[in-house]
């Protein structure tokens, strides 16, 4: 089948017009009016404040994201060494058919990570995913209610692939990010 718009044939319709460019102007209404439509412009100058429009902070949510993928990378980095030099595999690991020793190492690592400045820490996580919600909401405020239920629904599937509890500091951090989150709301 020939695609008109990829064809590598050469040919290309023709078309002609006989009438002189004098005849075609003759065909043409001339209309000396005209009007200017604003759109999204009422006229009228609002009286009391309103919200500036403002989109997602891409930017933002781009470097979180960047900031997640490196935390969650050498997260795994630390998991893989493990499955590796105890000559076992992931999927055996994550289905729970074999066991995965943690050696004082990767255990040094994990708690560093998890530790209270850790990149896995309370502090730093809640920052972080307060930092994407506004990015996401670009600022707005009224969004609020949206991003604390979609927050909540992913705590509440982090529960339920962990099997119905996730651990203390999952618990400290969901509370930490409404913390933060309540505290955005009130200010100015």
């Amino acid at each position: 089948m020939i695609n008109p718009i990829n064809s590598n044939d050469r040919s290309q319709p023709i078309y002609a017009n006989d009438k002189k460019p004098s005849e075609r102007q003759d065909n043409i209404q001339k209309d000396e009016t005209a009007a200017i439509l604003e759109l999204g412009s009422s006229g009228v100058k609002s009286a009391v404040y309103s919200k500036p429009a403002s989109g997602r902070d891409t930017r933002e949510i781009d470097r979180l994201w960047k900031e997640t993928q490196k935390t969650v990378e050498s997260l795994r980095s630390i998991v893989v060494r493990l499955v590796v030099s105890q000559g076992k595999k992931l999927e055996n690991v994550l289905s729970g058919r074999d066991k995965l020793f943690v050696d004082g190492e990767a255990r040094a690592e994990a708690q560093r990570l998890l530790s209270e400045d850790g990149e896995l820490g309370v502090k730093a996580v809640s920052t972080r995913i307060v930092g994407f919600a506004k990015a996401l909401s670009g600022g707005d405020k009224s969004k609020l209610d949206e991003l604390k239920a979609g927050i909540e629904k992913g705590f509440r599937e982090a529960e339920r692939a962990f099997g119905g509890k996730l651990p203390q500091i999952c618990s400290d951090t969901y509370n930490e990010i409404m913390r933060q989150l309540d505290e955005w709301e009130q200010e100015e």
